[in-house]
């Protein structure tokens, strides 16, 4: 029997592009409710995921309201924009600097308190119990990483049967979701402050994350969509004759990089290659190894045009603090200064154009979509 999942990985404002697509589906299978058992998002798509999850109605009614949601976001409903509350919380993190960083609570950059606010708002949890006992899904799970001991835990809330488990560097626990694990999954490192959770600070889940599609496998999923924020595949890299010295935005545009997009293109090569592997093997050898490995259908859908380009037409959104610190001067940002702003640009016109350019891609994507929902009752509610 199929499983499907999706996989809503990190990106900041980045993520509205997941609605866009989300949205081409909806409009694609119109009559139902839940197409997606399990249910994974990481960083700012943790919120995505859980707007999915929380679906009561049709899911192309949910969309919809999540569609408005992020196209009428403003950077204000994320973080403390305003000027003073920047450089209050700046002239914080030099105090601590220089004094005692351990005291006065985490330090960061941003002050995200109006993101729960508006998640507290946004975020039925009542909703995801019921889907969950109702079996319409069977997990949700949100990806955090641990600041003390190093592990990347995927909190999940689910049906009966669903145990927890711990792999090395990578767990899942089994747990009540809370506004907190949505706060810690999306809280981008050293730009939002990390949330305590039990005996343990945590932030953004795609630190130190190398397995993002695992657990949605370990929850059940044995068909996964996955929907990163990345051009990576589409658009390569130039190497420019004559670099100039790199600057601190620069660097910091490829730590993040890093962090938010390459490890989940290696992570798909990686499911790919097993799955031609696992094809070469007869099915009988396969049964003897005793390896417990099954093929998995796997659909990813990411950006078809550079994220960059989009940001750069909507740099003159951010705060002069924040345009400063990224480099994105309006009309001058080059793409690295709008890389790095692009995870911050929670505004309106950036997050429509980046649901429009996801819609387009969804349905660009309509055949491969249709192959992967095939299954004997596609009226069904997932």
């Amino acid at each position: 029997m199929s499983k499907f999942g999706v996989v809503l990985t990190g990106g900041g404002a980045r993520a509205a592009y997941q609605v866009g697509v989300l949205k081409a589906i909806s409009d694609m299978y119109p009559d139902w409710d839940h197409p997606f058992q399990v249910i994974i998002g990481t960083s700012a798509g943790a919120i995505n995921a859980m707007a999915l999850a929380g679906n009561q109605g049709l899911f192309r009614h949910n969309i919809a309201h999540l569609t408005k949601v992020w196209s009428e976001l403003h950077m204000d409903q994320v973080f403390r924009a305003d000027t003073f509350g920047l450089m209050r919380n700046m002239s914080s993190i030099a105090r601590k600097i220089l004094t005692r960083p351990s005291e006065g609570g985490p330090v960061s950059f941003l002050n995200n308190d109006p993101l729960r606010t508006l998640l507290k708002r946004e975020i039925n949890f009542d909703n995801i119990r019921t889907a969950i006992k109702s079996g319409q899904i069977d997990a949700v799970g949100l990806n955090a990483c641990g600041y003390a001991s190093g592990q990347n835990v995927c909190f999940f809330e689910g049906k009966e049967g669903l145990d927890s488990w711990t792999l090395g560097q990578r767990a899942g626990s089994r747990c009540e979701l809370g506004l907190d694990h949505i706060m810690a999954s999306s809280a981008i490192p050293t730009l939002f402050p990390p949330v305590k959770i039990h005996r343990e600070y945590f932030g953004d889940g795609v630190t130190r994350q190398m397995a993002h599609i695992s657990p949605a496998l370990r929850l059940g999923a044995n068909k996964v969509l996955v929907l990163g924020v990345s051009a990576n595949a589409m658009c390569p890299p130039e190497r420019p004759d004559h670099p100039d010295i790199p600057t601190m935005p620069q660097v910091l545009a490829h730590v993040f990089n890093g962090m938010f997009l390459d490890t989940l293109d290696y992570d798909i090569d990686r499911l790919r290659l097993i799955n031609q592997l696992l094809a070469l093997v007869p099915e009988d050898k396969l049964n003897e190894s005793n390896l417990n490995l099954e093929r998995v259908d796997l659909l990813e859908i990411s950006p078809s045009e550079p994220i960059n380009d989009l940001a750069m037409k909507y740099v003159d959104g951010l705060p002069l603090v924040l345009r400063r610190l990224t480099g994105a001067t309006p009309g001058g940002a080059n793409a690295s200064a709008a890389n790095l702003a692009s995870y911050l640009l929670f505004d309106p016109r950036f997050c429509k154009a980046l649901i429009t350019l996801g819609y387009r891609d969804g349905q660009s994507h309509a055949n491969q979509i249709a192959r992967f929902f095939d299954r004997d009752d596609n009226s069904a509610s997932g």
